[in-house]
């Protein structure tokens, strides 16, 4: 007889799940895609079939198929109806409303399959929504709960013909592999069958005795709870042969959800109950994997959507930021008194702050493969903690900071990294959210044992050391409903460990939690392009077209004030009609310009002087959609990219590549 399959994936096949739906199991046009669901779901040990949007069976698996007694061709195209018959696909009906308004809906039911097997199944639908929202078709994951409803109906019958002692030793509870609790009418346990041992903790002696609802329901009121208290006092709302979902907690105090149905069996003398109890943890996952997967996906058409837009946006912010932090470069280089180089310096630094907030924003937004290059670490917390000093403020945390300012280099994806260290930041802001003041996150940098190390705390309650042990499993979280997805410390400890460094959890001493981020140091060959910026010397015959007047200016007085000559061109047709084109051993142009595009003007640049190839450098204040851009056109080869805003240090790095 078929056993009941566990429906939660293991690890790796839930990275393949995360995978395929990144992939789209909807195929163009708003349909299931069959081929993908196979590849989905053929490697599960889990149940599952697919109908589309007209409830015609797509697909199903081989574990489905061997229940159904079918081929997949035998019942591809064919409904509920034509398969299992009349009465179920009118019980059935009923939950397609609340599916089609996106809801996940159950059933459980007695159904008889082609090789005439009578069995009882249960089966949870999930909606599989279009862009529209609207459902282009349904999953249904299928458990062959058969023995335990069998052996539902069958207790009481048993039980009737049984004295109390022989119920309560009866092979059926003992050996069952699900909890099972016998209460007796004043709610007291009198059996504490072996799998509630497992589940609970509690010793068999320690349990019977105590009360139900006090030794494993969770302290807050349930509907169980009270249920049972008024069918005891009163006879009024018999809880019987109801399932329930509730929260249930371990003699270690570990809270997790169950499902629970407690059967009244009436006895000569007296009344007990049973409770059959199901751990609902690997359900729920699975629930929250899909609901994250389609959250996912939206999120994904939200973001195709803002791209254009976001493109836009970065272009005119970045434009005037790189004219700011240009201008502010200069006045503080050649600034006449001590005053005048002060004022410029804080100019420049609200500029490259802005700057930074801007880059970091739009590194969060952009999709890229990753990528590694030097990096310094205290610039990458300056831009995180700066990006989320608003929050940090409205919500009364103080940030206090302490970099270590003689740090060395790391080897990073400044993206990622910058992502890591937000997640601590934001996460560390949510432990604060119900402490009195001071708030404080604490973030600091040093350098300790041939490691950087970076390191987030904060005064607030802490972690504690039962749930230290989980904090970086995906999807577990402390926090209230609503507030956390429990996904960013995972993500957190998997950028960290590609990048070659560990993260840990600690207890802050004075109280609070305590992230310590480890990553090595980049090795002396990986700087070299970071140390030859201050070898670069001056030299070259440049041309800078720039369809924005001040920035052009600005970047040529940058130039110039570095010893280079900048040609007087200052159009495309000036640069492409004139002799500056062939005089030029060096070219920077802008990505977006009115006519005709960077790009184009750089590969015109190139027919009139051969030697500029691989000397055009592209500068973009579009860091969403410019560098994808300019790697298309590149090909198999590489274009050399200046982002807007620029300092001097980024002209004299692209420069030193040039020498």
């Amino acid at each position: 007889m078929p056993q009941p399959v566990d429906i939660a994936p293991a690890e790796a096949q839930r990275r393949e799940i995360d995978r395929l739906f990144d992939e789209a199991a909807i195929a163009p046009g708003g349909r299931l895609d069959p081929s993908t669901l196979a590849r989905l779901f053929d490697a599960l040990p889990a149940r599952v079939t697919a109908i589309d949007a007209d409830r015609r069976y797509v697909y199903a698996n081989r574990q489905a198929l061997s229940l159904f007694g079918f081929r997949l061709e035998d019942i591809t195209g064919r409904t509920m109806r034509d398969l299992l018959g009349d009465a179920f696909a009118a019980r059935a009906e009923p939950l397609f409303a609340d599916l089609e308004r996106g809801l996940a809906r159950s059933l459980s039911d007695w159904i008889v399959y082609a090789d005439g097997q009578r069995r009882y199944v249960e089966q949870t639908y999930s909606p599989c929504m279009g862009s529209d929202g609207k459902p282009v078709g349904y999953l249904a994951f299928l458990r062959d709960i058969t023995e335990l409803k069998l052996r539902e109906e069958g207790l009481e019958a048993r039980l009737a013909a049984l004295d109390a002692r022989e119920a309560i030793s009866s092979a059926i509870i003992a050996t069952s592999i699900d909890p099972i609790v016998v209460i007796d009418e004043a709610g007291q346990v009198i059996d504490f069958n072996p799998a509630a041992v497992a589940t609970f903790g509690y010793r068999k002696a320690d349990a019977v005795g105590r009360p139900f609802t006090d030794l494993i329901l969770s302290p807050a009121p349930t509907e169980a709870a009270a249920g049972m208290a008024r069918y005891r006092q009163s006879g009024a709302g018999r809880p019987a042969d109801r399932r329930m979902q509730v929260e249930a907690m371990t003699a270690e105090g570990s809270v997790f959800p169950v499902e629970m149905t407690i059967s009244e069996i009436a006895l000569p003398e007296r009344r007990v109950f049973t409770a059959h109890i199901r751990d609902l943890t690997q359900a729920r996952r699975t629930e929250m994997q899909l609901e994250s997967q389609r959250e996912r996906l939206h999120q994904a058409e939200k973001l195709s959507a803002m791209g254009s837009l976001l493109a836009g946006v970065a272009h005119e912010l970045n434009n005037p930021l790189a004219i700011l932090v240009a201008q502010s470069t200069l006045l503080v280089e050649t600034s006449p008194s001590p005053e005048m180089k002060r004022r410029a310096e804080r100019i420049h630094a609200a500029a490259e702050r802005a700057g930074r907030i801007v880059k970091s924003f739009l590194a969060m937004a952009r999709q890229r493969p990753e990528k590694r290059e030097p990096a310094k670490l205290n610039l990458l917390t300056r831009a995180a903690v700066d990006l989320l000093g608003y929050g940090l403020r409205s919500h009364g945390v103080e940030p206090i900071l302490d970099l270590d300012a003689a740090l060395p280099d790391i080897l990073a994806d400044h993206d990622f990294l910058g992502q890591v260290i937000a997640n601590l930041v934001i996460n560390a802001q949510q432990a604060l959210a119900d402490q009195p003041e001071p708030r404080r996150i604490f973030v600091s940098t040093r350098f300790e044992a041939g490691q950087v190390l970076l390191e987030v705390a904060d005064n607030g309650p802490g972690v504690s050391p039962g749930m230290s042990p989980r904090i970086f499993e995906p999807y577990f979280t402390t926090k209230p409903a609503g507030v956390g997805t429990g996904i960013g410390l995972s993500i957190c400890k998997t950028v960290v460990e590609a990048h070659g460094g560990t993260i840990t959890l600690t207890a802050r001493e004075g109280g609070g939690a305590r992230f310590v981020v480890a990553l090595p140091v980049a090795a002396s060959e990986d700087l070299v392009e970071t140390q030859a910026e201050a070898e670069a010397t001056g030299g070259f015959s440049i041309l800078v077209i720039d369809d924005e007047t001040d920035v052009r200016d600005s970047l040529a007085e940058m130039l110039e004030l570095l010893g280079h000559r900048v040609l007087p061109a200052r159009t495309v047709g000036e640069a492409l009609e004139g002799p500056a084109a062939s005089a030029a051993n060096l070219a920077f142009v802008d990505l977006r310009m009115p006519g005709l595009d960077g790009l184009s003007v750089r590969d015109a640049l190139v027919v009139r002087n051969p030697a500029l190839a691989g000397r055009v450098v592209i500068m973009t204040g579009d860091a969403v959609e410019g560098p994808a851009t300019i790697q298309r056109h590149a090909g198999t080869g590489e274009i050399p990219m200046l982002d807007k805003p620029f300092g001097l240090a980024d002209v004299r790095r692209v420069l030193a590549a040039m020498a």
